[in-house]
């Protein structure tokens, strides 16, 4: 099982990489990101090296762990993606001239931030890893909070707020990984970058 976070961005730059590391850092957890990664070249899984601080359990205590999530990168255009998804006019409808109603993407107020954005990152993280979830989350508010984009959580057709969306994002992987017990807690060990 797998699920999305998208985010929408005016521009991506691999400048952003050290800001989110080191807003990653802030978050219980000591980080390194896969030394190769850039936004410009980057698709499918994006590792990053780990110490939890406050770990949820002992046993994670003093250990270096890899996980991560999914990434990709594309470019993105509003007008496009309302254009896809109005319906084609019927036969009678082109005979008639009726025409079909615009579709929202977004709600009214997103779609207004949503019309400035260029690139979609799109995060995606699974059930087999306890700490995607931190990463896929965290991450992608993070990279919401730099670039002032849009963030979605798009199963359940939900649109965050930029306000405290880190905070926001930091207590509810807290509260998922405090409600773990020991014995399901999933996670690998690093043992080096491959």
């Amino acid at each position: 099982m797998s699920l999305d976070l998208n985010v929408y961005c005016k521009e991506l730059s691999d400048d952003l990489i050290p800001r989110i590391v080191k807003r990653l850092n802030q978050y219980e957890m000591v980080v390194e990101i896969h030394p190769d990664f850039s936004f410009e070249t980057q698709t499918g899984f994006l590792p990053f090296k780990f110490r939890l601080t406050n770990p949820p359990v002992e046993t994670l205590n003093e250990t270096d762990l890899i996980s991560g999530f999914e990434v990709y990168i594309s470019d993105f255009n509003l007008s496009s993606e309302k254009k896809a998804l109005k319906p084609k006019p019927g036969f009678f409808d082109k005979l008639f001239g009726k025409t079909t109603p615009d579709v929202p993407f977004a709600p009214p107020e997103i779609e207004k931030r949503l019309a400035e954005c260029k690139k979609l990152v799109s995060f995606v993280w699974h059930v087999g890893d306890s700490f995607e979830l931190r990463f896929a989350s965290l991450t992608s508010a993070i990279l919401t909070e730099l670039t002032g984009g849009v963030c979605s959580y798009p199963a359940d057709d939900i649109w965050y707020d930029n306000k405290n969306i880190v905070e926001e994002a930091f207590a509810e992987i807290k509260g998922y990984e405090k409600s773990l017990k020991e014995k399901d807690i999933k996670y690998h060990e690093f043992e080096g970058w491959s």
